[in-house]
């Protein structure tokens, strides 16, 4: 049986850290686009982090629903 993490405000803050690794991660697809890349590559990496992105911000969303729901943040 998996064990479920309780929502609290820590798992709101590592979730909102999270979220902001999307610099990180648009500064290395700019590495990556000073090297040999078509396109289409590019535009796949971008679609990637799209999707990537949309998922942790919904999951920080939920996250901080569940916290006002719960009382744990007001």
């Amino acid at each position: 049986m998996p064990i479920v993490k309780e929502t609290d405000r820590f798992t709101l803050e590592e979730k909102i850290m999270n979220c902001w690794r999307v610099i990180d991660d648009l500064k290395t697809l700019g590495n990556v686009y000073d090297r040999e890349h078509t396109e289409d590559e590019i535009l796949n990496i971008l679609i990637g982090i799209t999707d990537l992105y949309d998922q942790r911000f919904n999951e920080l969303f939920d996250t901080f629903e569940e916290c006002i729901d719960r009382g744990v943040i007001k």
